[in-house]
């Protein structure tokens, strides 16, 4: 007998994909197509992410007719893009019905500035600024965690913000700082039919018919994306995506809540400040940003006094033996790290080709965790503070051979 290379055991589908067995967990698939690539005819599923699995595998057809037979695919419509082998043909046979998750209300109540309401018993109103852990403490949501280890926030409750009752909105909290507010909520909206008409609905909600739509996003054939404030500090989007020649339709809506408001006491760092010492500074030959926020991690603080007294408003890496810290100034804040936990640093160079060159300062902790500190627009910024860092930290400095921007 022949080896598989796809086959479906229970709710677990496997597949071949480039010498590796992949599996999908069959109840999460949420549609289907058939697709040409190569002129080889594929079956594209979307389970969590995008999915090709090739109809030259073997033991396909057998797992092909159980799954379309639990799903009542087209089969009609899946082997005529198989015969024709068209390239980049495709078409859906496919698509998880879903329920109405979503009510446009009667009443429009404008109290977005405040926050949003929960509808526990009884129901509780919620300031956008409630932190990750202040919201997972209150009982109204539910953590889970996805196949690959990601964390998520699930309200178990309706939420109502402003005319809209929307059910399941999800949180990314996967994050660094539990105790920052929280910077982005989102879910997938569907009507009654799994079409657009959740996207209109929801443009007819928050957005003016006289607008420039060009001033908050597009209205495309294949997609539709606006982006627009909802009240001071906070930002919505929402987006339909069409079945096109390199997109697929699912019938929803994505809308996404965007925290933007600043939180500048998280910042604030006295009892550091306080006992800081200056050992050494090693200055950049221009002012850098860092690419990390105090939204992001605790240790990003406001530059210290005795930094910018010092050293003006340049970029650069400083030492403070006394409290083995190692800190980094950016354009408007620093980066302050305890030294011990660091295992070494990387200076990462890309070449231009398609894209630009550029360079990256990473510091790898004991932990295995990485963080990119550092991204300088020109290749090989970094490179000639190398030994002079080392010095410094007592730690290596890892170069590794620069590649292309491809």
């Amino acid at each position: 007998m022949d080896h598989k290379e796809t086959w479906i055991e229970g709710d677990t589908l496997f597949y071949t994909d480039h010498q590796e067995i992949e599996t999908i967990a069959i109840h999460t698939l949420k549609y289907a197509y058939a697709q040409v690539l190569g002129h080889v005819p594929y079956l594209f599923v979307f389970a969590e992410y995008q999915r090709y699995i090739s109809t030259e595998l073997k033991g396909f057809e057998a797992m092909y007719q159980e799954l379309s037979s639990r799903f009542h695919f087209d089969d009609d419509a899946f082997f005529a893009v198989c015969k024709t082998k068209k390239e980049d043909d495709k078409v859906k046979i496919w698509a998880k019905q879903t329920h109405q998750n979503y009510q446009i209300l009667e009443e429009y109540i404008d109290d977005g500035d405040l926050g949003y309401e929960v509808y526990a018993t009884p129901k509780q109103s919620i300031s956008w600024d409630i932190t990750y852990e202040q919201l997972e403490a209150s009982g109204l949501v539910e953590a889970y965690l996805t196949d690959y280890g990601t964390k998520y926030l699930r309200f178990k409750y309706a939420v109502r913000i402003e005319g809209i009752l929307i059910h399941q909105l999800e949180i990314y909290a996967d994050h660094s700082s539990a105790n920052r507010p929280i910077q982005e909520y989102f879910v997938n909206l569907y009507d009654e039919t799994n079409s657009d008409t959740s996207y209109r609905e929801l443009r007819e909600l928050w957005i003016d018919d006289s607008i420039d739509v060009s001033q908050y996003g597009y209205e495309r054939e294949d997609q539709c994306y606006l982006q627009f404030e909802l009240t001071q500090g906070i930002s919505a989007s929402i987006c339909y995506t069409y079945d096109a020649v390199h997109s697929y339709d699912d019938g929803s809506t994505s809308l996404h809540f965007y925290n933007k408001r600043e939180y500048d006491y998280f910042l604030e760092n006295e009892d550091y400040e306080a006992v800081m010492e200056l050992t050494e500074f090693l200055p950049f030959s221009e002012r850098l940003n860092l690419q990390v926020s105090y939204k992001e991690r605790d240790e990003v603080k406001h530059i210290p006094t005795k930094i910018i007294e010092s050293q003006g408003n340049q970029s650069g890496i400083w030492l403070d033996e006394r409290n083995h810290k190692i800190g980094f100034v950016g354009q408007d804040t620093a980066l302050i790290l305890d030294l011990d936990k660091i295992k070494n640093f990387t200076f990462q160079n890309v070449l231009p080709a398609k894209g630009g060159g550029y360079a990256d300062l990473i510091v790898h902790f004991k932990t295995e965790d990485y963080l990119y500190v550092f991204t300088a627009v020109d290749t090989y910024f970094f490179d000639s503070l190398a030994k002079q860092l080392e010095s410094m930290t007592k730690k290596k400095v890892n170069i590794p051979e620069a590649y292309y921007n491809c």
